[in-house]
């Protein structure tokens, strides 16, 4: 891949962006800021207010997904899950009808392991080996992204992994955790732990609350005693303002607790908590609340009617 260089790192000419996810825009806006100014950005989206937006900030339109490919050595890919990116692979102008030349594609969308792996032999097959699937979902809240802060476990090969680096390491801490597919896994976990977390942290809430106690002065000492705990850091001040403006929105954690749960199944393990954890999160998407954040379990939860229990004699 011809390259570039920039503060003694090699970074690839031209960088494309697909998708909408929610990570789209923060994301873009920490790569102009940061990329060498010679770099080449370009964007593709099927959301017209995003993409509008994405090129108010500086990005390069293209006009399909196969000329984001042209136009593009490394392209990544922030969508919410494989199957958002099919319509950008199909016909004769999907992504891999651009691909002329050896091209790394960054996976950050969720999907299954075998999905991804299988994504990557129908790319490899497609353009005679030119475009490499790196397996990179990104985790972590829009401010996060902006500041370059996100959390990023990788799947790939050691080269490829290297090769991938430069451009990853701008958006946060990266770590290589196996081949092909083995990112999925790590992501699915790590947001199952952050949902976990969320719920139990909703729960007790509503208990402090409901029992007659001063939720910023609990929130205060729960922040004391689970000393560096991400998810209760960043959850205080949206609980005690009741600020359910997406970063990330719930619904985000449905399809890595699928893909934890598959892997449960698949593994043999008898993951009870997930199970309890799952269907909240589908409780949330039926009623209406998984595009608001992580904390909308306590919105949830603060409104179904009190179990009351009368104390036995």
């Amino acid at each position: 891949m011809p390259t570039g260089r920039a503060r003694d790192r090699v970074y690839p000419r031209s960088v494309g962006v697909l998708g909408h996810g929610f990570l789209a825009e923060p994301v873009m806006e920490r790569l102009l800021r940061t990329l060498p100014a010679a770099t080449h950005i370009s964007a593709y989206g099927r959301d017209p207010d995003l993409l509008a937006q994405l090129q108010r900030v500086g990005a390069k339109p293209a006009a399909s997904p196969a000329d984001l490919a042209a136009r593009s050595e490394y392209v990544l890919v922030l969508l919410q899950s494989l199957e958002d990116l099919e319509d950008d692979l199909s016909g004769s102008s999907g992504l891999h009808a651009g691909v002329h030349s050896p091209t790394i594609l960054v996976m950050g969308a969720i999907c299954t392991p075998d999905d991804v792996r299988n994504l990557a032999s129908q790319l490899a097959a497609k353009t005679a080996s030119l475009l490499r699937v790196v397996d990179a979902p990104l985790s972590g809240t829009q401010r996060a992204a902006a500041r370059g802060e996100l959390s990023i476990v990788v799947g790939a090969t050691p080269g490829l992994y290297r090769d991938a680096l430069p451009v990853l390491e701008l958006l946060g801490t990266c770590v290589r955790v196996g081949g092909l597919g083995s990112a999925q896994i790590a992501n699915a976990c790590e947001q199952y732990i952050i949902a976990a977390t969320a719920m139990a942290l909703s729960e007790a809430a509503v208990i402090a609350e409901r029992a007659g106690l001063d939720l910023a002065r609990v929130l205060h000492s729960w922040e004391l005693s689970l000393a560096g705990s991400r998810v209760l850091g960043a959850s205080r001040a949206k609980l005690l303002d009741r600020d359910f403006q997406p970063d990330p929105p719930a619904g985000a954690s449905l399809a890595p607790l699928e893909v934890a749960a598959q892997q449960a199944w698949r593994t043999g393990t008898s993951a009870r908590l997930l199970a309890n954890v799952q269907e909240l999160f589908q409780l949330l998407d039926r009623a209406g609340l998984s595009s608001q954040d992580l904390t909308s379990t306590y919105q949830y939860l603060a409104a179904q009617h009190p179990e009351r229990r009368e104390a036995q004699a």
